[in-house]
Parts: C-alpha cells; structure tokens; sequence
C-alpha cells in the first residue's frame, strides 16, 4: 500500500516536473528531481528506492547519517540543509552533494575535512535572495569572494547556486527570487564555467522555479506524504 501511493505520488510530480519543462520550453533531461526524506520512516524510503530512485535529499546531519547506515550502498545522499561546522566530517562522510554551503567558516571546514577524508562532494553555494534572517546563505555581494574560495577548494566540487523562495503567497514574487539565482549564475559563468547547477523550488514552488531555470528541485511531501517525526 505504501508503495503504491508513493508510486502515484512520485509519478504526479514527474508529470508535473514534465509540463513546467514543456511550458518553458526546457528538455526534461535538464530538470533532475530529489525526492527529499525529511523527518520520513525508513519503510517509505524502501519503498522509494524499490521503485528505482538513488537520489535522496536530507537536512538534518543525524537523519542523513541514520538512514545512509539503513539503506543500499549506492543511494546518492544529498544534504540540504544547515550544516554546524562540527557536523561537517558526517556530512562529507556520506553525503555525494551539499546544497547548503551557507558561510566561509564551513566552506573551509568542508575543505578541510574532505582532503581528509579523501572525497570531494559537489556543493553548492546557497544564496540569500530574499533577506530573511531565517534563512541562511550569502548575500549578493558576499557571493564573488565565496566562489573564488570555492573555486579553489581542492577537496570540494562547485557544481552551483541554491536557493530558497520567498515565504509570499505570489508566484511574481517567488519566480523573481529564482529568476535572480539564474543571472546570478549566468553573470559568473565565464569565470566559472562548472558553476552549471540551479538548485531551487521545493513543493509549494517547484513547478516556478522550472520556469526560471532550475536544475534541481527539491520535493518532499508531495512524493512521500506528511512528516512523520
């Protein structure tokens, strides 16, 4: 039964993934979604992954390093949400992606520990657009030195940009955030031309971050049902 409605779910939001690529006239190819595990049992993630998914998005340190210990060696786990410095070597341990790279103290911990470690995870860069305390990440103008630094982290993959929309009930609004990430993207792209990702739209917004260019959108409930812890 839990399969099954997952199934569904999973195969709503890939129509729906699908349309707001056909709308903007985008390939599919181009829009990658990660189904993310937040605060979810680990039978609806066997569930998931029985159904051919390998990428799994988590935010929180201890879930990630919980339910990577549970499940299959060959699931990519992507970590995206804060991350406190002490947490970083867990974080690199097992994580192939972070979308959370949110200040310089962690990026030079997140180098640190990876040429440690012997790994080099993708990051990203997350950017706040919107201005809102609650929200972490560099601003605007903070952004051209964390990607020189990024850039010549040899322990780390810069791969892109993430952000979050605005907490308004206006898709003008929320599709201007993102379309903002964009030719934040767009206008460093020349000096860094592996800076190719977009990572931005959740479930309340994916559908506009599509329209304005993401790469990656970041789906949770909506595949796997309300939060359960």
């Amino acid at each position: 039964m839990t399969r099954d409605f997952i199934k569904d779910n999973l195969t709503t939001i890939q129509k729906q993934v699908a349309a707001a690529c056909t709308t903007a006239g985008r390939n599919t190819s181009e829009v990658t979604l990660l189904p993310v595990t937040k605060q979810q049992p680990i039978e609806k993630l066997h569930s998931l992954y029985a159904l051919g998914e390998r990428l799994f998005g988590e935010n929180r340190v201890q879930d990630l390093n919980d339910k990577a210990a549970l499940l299959p060696k060959d699931i990519q786990w992507h970590m995206i949400g804060g991350i406190q410095s002490n947490k970083a070597r867990a974080v690199v341990q097992n994580a192939s992606c972070i979308h959370s790279v949110d200040s310089m103290k962690l990026l030079e911990r997140l180098n640190r520990v990876a040429l440690e470690e012997e790994k080099c995870p993708a990051i990203f860069l997350q950017v706040n657009l919107t201005g809102e305390k609650s929200k972490g990440g560099f601003t605007e103008v903070e952004l051209a030195e964390a990607l020189e630094k990024a850039a010549n982290s040899s322990g780390l993959n810069l791969s892109g940009l993430m952000t979050m929309g605005a907490l308004v009930d206006n898709d003008e609004e929320t599709r201007a955030v993102f379309r903002h990430l964009k030719n934040l993207r767009d206008s460093y792209s020349a000096d860094y031309p592996q800076l190719k990702e977009l990572s931005m739209g959740m479930s309340g917004d994916f559908s506009l971050a599509i329209l304005e260019g993401a790469t990656y959108v970041r789906v949770g409930s909506l595949i796997l049902g309300a939060r359960q812890y």
